[in-house]
């Protein structure tokens, strides 16, 4: 299996360079600021609970059944911000646009595909490593004040719109008077923390798609 993760590894990171040219030179992923008016579509909430669902999910099988101490930790790690994705952030949403279906099912097919990748690589293949290294100290630091900052720039866009009310606002303060996606911003620095302590492939992999997909939106709402 070690072999088919790295070959998983190896198309998430030349996916990211197609997914990264086609967002930036002129295709806009349907979610969000972006949603259209969908024919067929799910409840917003629902659809969270639903597509984010296997990156919780699937890691957790492997945290059970895994033998890599080291990998265990990454798991955790891992666990802890799709925790919030599944159970918490879905409930919070107080948009009613519907997300439509072929988003849904590419975010599945994401989720699943990522979810198996570093669950079973950090399950079984992650090295076990007996002391702390620098390493740990700066992609830790990396990963929580990422985690932090997407975190508070969720907050902050929950409480744009009073229960009730609809249409687009834009966010002021914090960081968005200097970044205008820091939610995204955060999230890559939190991926990109976890890559440097795990100093694996699928963790690199997943840390380039990242910046990849969510990269070039930031820069499409700053436009």
């Amino acid at each position: 299996m070690r072999e088919l993760l790295i070959f998983m590894a190896w198309g998430m990171i030349l996916s990211a360079f197609v997914v990264f040219a086609a967002l930036k030179f002129g295709l806009t992923a349907g979610y969000g600021r972006y949603t259209n008016v969908a024919r067929f579509g799910l409840n917003p909430q629902l659809a969270w609970f639903i597509q984010e669902s296997p990156s919780f999910f699937i890691p957790l099988y492997f945290l059970f059944f895994g033998t890599s101490n080291s990998g265990h930790y990454l798991t955790r790690m891992f666990l802890l911000h799709y925790f919030n994705r599944v159970f918490i952030f879905p409930f919070r949403l107080r948009s009613k646009t519907a997300s439509p279906l072929y988003i849904v099912f590419s975010a599945v097919f994401f989720c699943v595909y990522n979810g198996f990748m570093q669950g079973a690589w950090n399950g079984y293949y992650q090295p076990e490593e007996g002391e702390l290294t620098i390493r740990h100290y700066i992609g830790s630091v990396l990963y929580f004040f990422g985690m932090y900052i997407n975190h508070t720039a969720d907050k902050i866009l929950f409480n744009l719109r009073a229960p009730g009310e609809t249409g687009y606002k834009i966010p002021t303060g914090w960081l968005y008077e200097h970044v205008s996606c820091p939610n995204y911003l955060g999230e890559i620095i939190e991926w990109t923390g976890y890559a440097i302590i795990a100093w694996n492939l699928p963790a690199l992999a997943f840390a380039i798609f990242t910046a990849a997909n969510i990269g070039p939106r930031a820069l499409s709402h700053h436009a």
